[in-house]
């Protein structure tokens, strides 16, 4: 059988087998001289290291115990006592652990005459003790330098001996490691070259079976992509080389027959979207997944006040210098979900040398891996809403100064009746006229909101800007619900923010944050949290209130910071009117940041507002 009659299949898979073979060959080599130089490494840690430890061990320990006779010598027996109790077990640790791995001739001997001067050695500490007893400190004395010092330094040098055999024993195996180590480092060099010289061999026959055909095979297609399709390939083979070579003739042919038959059809298919994109009354625009301008219709050109053809493939911030813009396309491309700003926060951009108001919608557009590669960025014109929202505001401020006047008229007659000035009142007037002074006083409450909100829409309210720490800004709001926090059995909790600071109005950023915690009250349990937190990002600071709740249902996050809204919730009881979030918005936007709500229903809320770095 020829080898060119084989499939290449065939041809790779022996090639293949033969390199398989090799690799075997030089690892079971390699394997058997690792076991080798490992016999010899455990001949040095195994068989005399336990000894060498024994022998320090021992050392050690009958010097503590030299040192204990010495603090005894000198009165302080109760101590001196210890240390030499304590020690002695040491000594016979490490006198057994040497007995139990006696390996090396004459290490027997050496422990035997260990064993007999260490014994001799505890009965003359006996006799030192018996003679300070006795005879008192000087003779003891005169004792431990003539008997027990020199039997230290006996024991102390069979212990040395101990310990240099081993050591001693411990170079020569390392010699024995070192010669074989040495030996199989050559042999597996001369084996591994040979190994590779024959897989080299092998791997060369087995890519020119491929690569010479694929070669040829690259060549044409590289002509195809370059738009030349008048190409073909001889097929001199049988095997699967050959039937590629045969299927790509076919391919160039139905390629060149579908280019001729589509291409006019394309082109027009394209011009009829560039025209719908162009067609579309919003300003328009389309994003790669680089975040690089693809496309912009005239009113996005007119809105910016740029030319498509000149800006086109720059980076979206580089032409539009709109951060609102990026976050919305950067957490679309992250989440792979259209994303919307609200009316509320509408985008504010300035055309014709007037300020407009834009709802943005973001549209991914995905690819058939569901991977997204184009963003589709909608601004909807809302000035007149915006316009029409001003004219509200307007309407409700002057109307709120109206009812100012008899309101109070009307709280002072309710008061001057109920304190009995104008005469005795009956129980059931007494009732009914506390009912209209607390009507009242909500009344006045909300006329006193309605008109801070109607200055703050203005621009009349002013602020004192100054640096603040974050941590006075917590301090300052959560003194007054401390008490009530307590009888509500809820958790007040501030964060750790270190010298964190932020450029703003303390009163009012304040206010906001007591607003915030307020409203957490009324919706968190007994054995509930309200967190405060801080974290600088960027170039500004992100505070956030989160509760442990009843969380806020989908279709009010988008409204809570309207005017009038109230969470609807039979259980908490609802006092509110509407406008306190309302205000904060204002407020939070007065200093330049924005303020935004996360929320599920049964896990809490997490309010959250940005401010600046102090200056």
């Amino acid at each position: 059988m020829k080898v060119k009659n084989l499939s290449l299949k065939t041809k790779i898979l022996l090639g293949y087998i033969l390199v398989i073979l090799i690799t075997i060959g030089a690892i079971g080599w390699s394997i058997n001289n690792f076991l080798k130089l490992n016999e010899a490494i455990n001949n040095i840690m195994v068989e005399n290291y336990r000894s060498v430890v024994a022998s320090e061990g021992m050392m050690e320990a009958l010097e503590r115990q030299d040192s204990a006779e010495l603090i005894f010598v000198f009165g302080q027996q109760d101590k001196a006592l210890d240390i030499f109790q304590e020690n002695q077990m040491e000594f016979i640790k490490h006198l057994s652990r040497a007995e139990d791995n006696i390996t090396i001739e004459g290490e027997r001997e050496i422990i035997e005459r260990i064993k007999e001067e260490y014994q001799e050695y505890l009965e003359k500490f006996l006799v030192l003790r018996q003679t300070f007893n006795q005879d008192g400190f000087e003779v003891a004395q005169d004792y431990y330098l003539e008997e027990i010092m020199p039997q230290f330094e006996d024991i102390k040098e069979q212990t040395r001996d101990l310990l240099i055999i081993n050591q001693d024993q411990m170079k020569l195996a390392q010699q024995k490691a070192n010669d074989d180590a040495e030996q199989a480092i050559y042999s597996t060099i001369i084996f591994s070259v040979i190994a590779v010289i024959v897989a080299l061999a092998c791997g060369n026959y087995i890519s020119n079976l491929i690569i010479k055909p694929t070669k040829k095979l690259t060549e044409k297609v590289k002509e195809v992509a370059d738009g030349n399709l008048d190409q073909l390939i001889e097929v001199s083979t049988k095997d699967e080389i050959g039937q590629l070579a045969h299927e790509f003739n076919s391919m160039t042919q139905q390629l060149k027959d579908y280019e001729e038959m589509n291409i006019n059809k394309l082109v027009a298919e394209k011009k009829k979207s560039e025209a719908i994109v162009k067609s579309i009354s919003n300003p328009l625009l389309v994003t790669d997944n680089q975040n690089k301008l693809l496309l912009m219709n005239s009113k996005a050109e007119k809105l910016f006040a740029l030319d498509e053809q000149q800006i086109k493939g720059n980076h979206v911030l580089e032409v539009i210098k709109e951060e609102r813009i990026f976050e919305l396309i950067t957490k679309t491309l992250q989440t792979g979900k259209e994303q919307k700003i609200r009316d509320a926060e509408a985008l504010k951009l300035i055309q014709d040398e007037k300020e407009c108001y834009f709802r943005m919608t973001t549209t991914p557009v995905k690819n058939e891996d569901n991977e997204v590669n184009l963003i589709i960025i909608l601004l909807e014109d809302i000035t007149h809403l915006k316009e029409v929202d001003q004219m509200k505001s307007e309407f409700v401020s002057m109307v709120s100064h109206e009812f100012r006047t008899p309101l109070t008229s009307m709280g002072m007659a309710v008061s001057m009746l109920l304190e009995g000035s104008i005469g005795q009142l009956n129980e059931e007037q007494n009732e009914l006229l506390t009912v209209v002074k607390e009507d009242c006083e909500r009344l006045n409450h909300l006329v006193d909101e309605l008109l801070d909100l109607s200055k703050i829409e203005s621009g009349e309210i002013n602020l004192d800007f100054n640096s603040i720490k974050v941590a006075k800004i917590f301090e300052v709001s959560l003194r007054p619900f401390t008490e009530q926090a307590k009888e509500n059995g809820v958790d007040l909790v501030a964060e750790e923010v270190g010298n964190l600071e932020v450029y703003g109005d303390l009163s009012k950023i304040s206010w906001v944050i007591t607003n915030l915690i307020g409203n957490a009250l009324r919706y968190t349990d007994q054995g509930g949290e309200i967190r405060l937190s801080a974290e600088k990002k960027g170039h500004k600071v992100h505070i956030a209130i989160s509760d442990t709740g009843k969380g806020i249902p989908k279709e009010y996050q988008s409204k809570v910071f309207d005017k009038f809204v109230r969470v609807s919730d039979d259980q908490a009881e609802d006092t509110g009117t509407g406008l306190g979030l309302a205000i904060a918005k204002e407020i939070i936007e007065a200093h330049g940041g924005r303020i935004w709500v996360d929320s599920e229903v049964g896990e809490g809320s997490i309010f959250t507002f940005t401010l600046k770095l102090p200056k």
